[in-house]
């Protein structure tokens, strides 16, 4: 039950940066004040598939081996979260006034992230369920 809330919770996440990932090309021509360079580095074509296959990657570690149990893809889907979050946080400087609420940041990728830990963190520690070869032992 726990990871099946935790696979929920990962799949949740990569599908908010799916998301946000596909609305940037919209987001920066919508606000075109923001400038053309920072727009740029999100709305992209190279960052914008880039961080969508990265999101259905995600989504395909969460919903087979993380959901099996497998330990090598918890691991590595919290690599990638990290990779992204590390990236992210090194380049756009609205991701550090995340904890403002009164300026606008990157609050859909933080977000994001912390459910995507948070249901890697509950997958994780959720008992297995023994297999069948292990239950006659």
């Amino acid at each position: 039950m726990i990871r099946k809330l935790g696979v929920g919770l990962v799949v949740a996440a990569y599908a908010a940066l799916l998301y946000t990932s596909l609305a940037a090309p919209a987001y920066a021509k919508a606000h075109p004040q923001l400038g053309a360079a920072t727009l740029a580095e999100y709305a992209g074509p190279w960052p914008v598939a880039l961080a969508c296959s990265l999101s259905m990657m995600g989504m395909m570690l969460a919903l087979i081996p993380i959901r099996r149990g497998e330990r090598w893809a918890i691991w590595t889907s919290l690599a990638t979260l990290m990779i992204l979050l590390g990236t992210r946080m090194v380049s756009d400087p609205r991701c550090l006034v995340v904890l403002d609420p009164h300026q606008h940041g990157c609050h859909t990728f933080m977000i994001a992230v912390f459910l995507g830990v948070t249901g890697l963190l509950l997958a994780r520690f959720s008992r297995r369920k023994p297999l069948t070869s292990e239950r006659r032992l």
